[in-house]
């Protein structure tokens, strides 16, 4: 892969910023069920823009706007019939946006899967009249991940992995690919402050109806483990607070030898404040440093990180990471 030699010499890697929430800043118009991935065909120039923006920042890394076009996804939105040229449009629109560029030094594209669902109008909770089956799930997920493949992207980032059933599904089908898997841990504080897969009700408190029902997911641990015994090439947590970040990053440590990436997100809801959440570029490029100083290898972005923040961080962060920390006994 175009990013091995980098990875094996445990050199910096940056991924962009968020795409998906940057396209919506910049006036590409989302929709109000399938978010992000008919962009692609409705916003072309805005999708293919962000992507310049990012590259010229110093991005190692383009991510494709496949993070919502799954086929259960678009055929929500009307466009199920439109699903393989929604995502071959996307990386079309990666590869433009590196052709435009031209930047002087190895860059990869990264095709987004995830466990994204359909949206009740309104809220950011799956309806439940458009969730597939079990069954049905895996036979979307096998074709996305064939779609990206067939259209050339170098490696496949998993997002928002926060569960084992459907997060393994989608495991199961990106391994047949055989191209390198990186996947992102959505993380959360439990009442009790122990680390638990994302727990939308809290986070998302604002966007969820009041009657949606979710209980406390996964303990993270129980996560990492079953996600890291089908051997990825990287594992991070991503799209999460920076509350949780930073403890659920000292136990993927401890539970995973492997290169380790970081991305937050800079907006949302503070679950602990009970406020709505921003961060200033500033603020996210010092989070980001100390993460690097303590052994992240590959930093970047999510939800709500522009532009501004990717340059930020690219001033502050060091060239090469910091040694890993010490293993501890997370059980003692």
């Amino acid at each position: 892969m175009i990013l091995d030699e980098k990875l094996n010499s445990g050199e910096l890697i940056l991924l962009d910023g968020g795409i998906g929430s940057e396209i919506e800043r910049l006036g590409g118009a989302m929709h109000s069920t399938a978010w992000c991935g008919v962009a692609n065909k409705t916003h072309p120039d805005t999708v293919r823009f962000v992507h310049e923006s990012y590259l010229k920042a110093g991005s190692d890394v383009i991510t494709a706007n496949t993070f919502a076009t799954c086929r259960h996804v678009l055929e929500a939105a009307g466009c199920g019939d439109e699903t393989v040229e929604i995502n071959q449009r996307a990386v079309e629109l990666a590869r433009e946006a590196l052709d435009i560029v031209k930047p002087d030094k190895p860059i990869a594209i990264a095709g987004s899967i995830s466990n994204h669902v359909a949206w009740v109008e309104g809220s950011v909770a799956g309806d439940p009249a458009t969730l597939p089956s079990p069954e049905r799930e895996s036979e979307n997920y096998h074709e996305w991940v064939e779609i990206l493949t067939d259209a050339g992207c170098d490696l496949l980032i998993l997002e928002m992995m926060q569960d084992l059933h459907h997060s393994t599904r989608l495991m199961e089908a990106a391994k047949t690919t055989g191209l390198p898997l990186w996947v992102g841990i959505s993380a959360s504080r439990g009442p009790d402050g122990q680390m638990i897969g994302w727990h939308m009700a809290s986070e998302e408190a604002p966007r969820v109806p009041d009657d949606f029902p979710q209980t406390l997911t996964e303990p993270l641990e129980v996560i990492i483990d079953t996600l890291t015994a089908y051997e990825p090439d990287v594992v991070g947590i991503m799209h999460s607070s920076f509350y949780s970040t930073t403890p659920a990053l000292e136990m993927l440590f401890n539970r995973w030898d492997g290169p380790v990436m970081a991305y937050p997100e800079a907006n949302g809801y503070d679950a602990v404040a009970r406020a709505p959440m921003s961060v200033k570029p500033d603020d996210f490029a010092e989070y980001c440093r100390k993460w690097v100083e303590n052994g992240v290898q590959i930093v970047g972005r999510c939800c709500g990180t522009t532009i501004h923040h990717i340059r930020a961080m690219v001033e502050q962060i060091p060239k090469n990471p910091g040694p890993r920390p010490s293993p501890s006994n997370l059980n003692a």
